[in-house]
């Protein structure tokens, strides 16, 4: 008994031993085997956990559609999709050709849930009666199978090209793909996968930039995959492309970092790649609006030439159909995000004597560094009141008069002063009036500012007269300011 007890007591400590070292050997990179299986009757390979799609039909059980409607806003209805319209059951299902249709297509490592794509459902059915699809194709697309999941997105845009085609078989073309990161150059392949037939409009959401730099056009998104191409950038050069992608292109702060992405421990660079969901299901309600101005280029806006200017166009859901070239939006560095249009004056820009002959206004290398202009001459003979760009974040003025808003004393707009913030802007620009000192405040704005025009006849001040006309002084000034202090401008004349 004892012998035994010995025996196996050495044999477990060898089995024992002999699981250590090969539990070793496996975490040893150059000596681990890396699992390869083929799927005979579904034409892919294994390798790891990346699957590799060789040549699948459609439908694929791995690429799912789902149909979100007002009749079904929280619960997702499967669709099955197939070569006709008998096979599929579009017919039986909540979708109504009357309605426009949105395909919602994700990207790289992640799903149909992803926060921003899922958010869209909430802002779209409280719009409108839409037909939202959404492709959950994350069974090809996960991490870290980038590679793989590069490879596979041809096979999925043929199979989202054959749920287009069902659509079509329905009696209606108003369909429109939006698609996130690795998601927007899928939807290059459903393009070319649908051909003749012309996709009335796709909206690329930051388009993966990885393995895309050389890609020919028939392998990336580019204008002519529809009627209507538009693009907004939010991770340029890291995770989405720096190129121009479509028949307009949104360049958000700049296009490569965000605003707010730098906190609570989050990935910056993940955050700004996710901030173009974020920013597109924001604009399908938002009555503020994400509003870009014209700049010819990104090479124009590196150089300063493309200061913020009255060439606008809003990005997202309402941009308009037929909409071409090259727009920069600022927005807030957290939700609401939309600050509206850029109110500002459209002045024509004198051209400095030495630069005219290069349809420059100004060095673009001294104004990078000398934004507001000090190292002119004339800087000091200006009258430099309080800032030559002033921007109305709401576009209305607290009355509804469009363009009334002027944000002149510590970011307080106009419809906002108080008689404390008046008097300290007079104290400012006491030498336009007469005398060196104002008189203290009292009960109307009358004690502090002297008219420009007649006042009221009758006895009682009315406040709202005074602070009109102040706001036409204040306007005027802004004017003769912004005629010296403004960022270059490229002039081709």
């Amino acid at each position: 008994m004892a012998g035994r007890g010995n025996f196996s007591c050495s044999k477990m400590s060898w089995n024992v031993l002999v699981a250590v070292v090969l539990t070793a050997l496996s975490f040893l990179p150059s000596c681990r085997p890396v699992p390869v299986s083929v799927k005979k009757g579904r034409s892919s390979f294994t390798i790891g956990n990346c699957v590799w799609v060789v040549d699948r039909p459609c439908p694929d059980s791995d690429i799912r559609f789902y149909l979100f409607t007002r009749s079904n806003p929280d619960d997702r209805q499967y669709i099955h999709i197939d070569e006709t319209w008998e096979q599929s059951n579009l017919s039986s299902s909540y979708f109504n050709p009357s309605h426009p249709v949105k395909v919602i297509i994700h990207g790289y490592n992640a799903d149909m849930f992803l926060t921003p794509l899922i958010n869209m459902k909430g802002e779209y059915l409280s719009r409108a009666n839409y037909n939202l699809f959404y492709v959950d194709w994350s069974d090809l697309a996960h991490g870290p199978c980038y590679p793989s999941a590069v490879h596979n997105t041809r096979h999925v845009g043929k199979c989202i090209g054959q749920l287009v085609q069902r659509i079509i078989d329905a009696g209606t073309d108003n369909i429109h793909l939006v698609g996130f990161s690795l998601g927007a150059q899928v939807t290059n392949y459903v393009s070319t996968t649908v051909r003749p037939f012309r996709l009335k409009r796709i909206t690329g959401l930051d388009p993966a930039m990885p393995l895309f730099i050389t890609a020919a056009p028939d392998d990336k998104l580019d204008p002519t995959d529809a009627e209507f191409v538009d693009v907004i950038h939010t991770n340029a050069l890291v995770q989405g492309k720096i190129e121009r992608c479509g028949h307009v292109d949104f360049y958000v702060n700049g296009g490569i970092l965000q605003p707010g992405c730098w906190g609570s421990g989050q990935n910056p660079m993940a955050c700004s790649h996710h901030r173009a969901p974020d920013y597109y299901a924001e604009s399908i309600r938002s009555l503020t609006g994400f509003w870009g101005w014209s700049c010819q280029s990104y090479v124009y806006y590196l150089l300063g030439f493309c200061p913020q200017n009255n060439a606008q166009v809003i990005a997202g859901e309402d941009c308009p159909t037929g909409t071409e070239g090259m727009f920069m939006i600022t927005t807030n560095p957290a939700s609401p995000f939309a600050i509206g249009r850029w109110a500002g004056f459209s002045i024509p820009q004198k051209k400095d004597a030495i630069l005219n002959k290069h349809g420059l206004n100004r060095d673009p290398f001294i104004s990078d560094i000398d934004q507001w202009g000090k190292l002119d001459s004339s800087f000091n003979n200006v009258d430099h009141f309080p800032t030559p760009y002033s921007q109305d974040p709401n576009h209305q003025g607290s009355q509804g008069g469009e363009d009334d808003e002027w944000p002149y004393f510590n970011h307080v707009g106009t419809s906002d002063l108080t008689k404390e913030h008046i008097r300290k802007i007079l104290e400012q620009d006491k030498s336009r009036y007469s005398g060196d000192a104002l008189p203290a405040v009292k009960s109307t704005l009358a004690t502090t500012i002297l008219p420009a025009v007649a006042p009221p006849s009758d006895n009682d001040i009315d406040d709202a007269f005074y602070l009109q006309d102040l706001r036409r002084r204040l306007q005027q000034k802004e004017a003769s300011v912004m005629q010296r202090y403004t960022m270059p401008m490229f002039n081709a004349h």
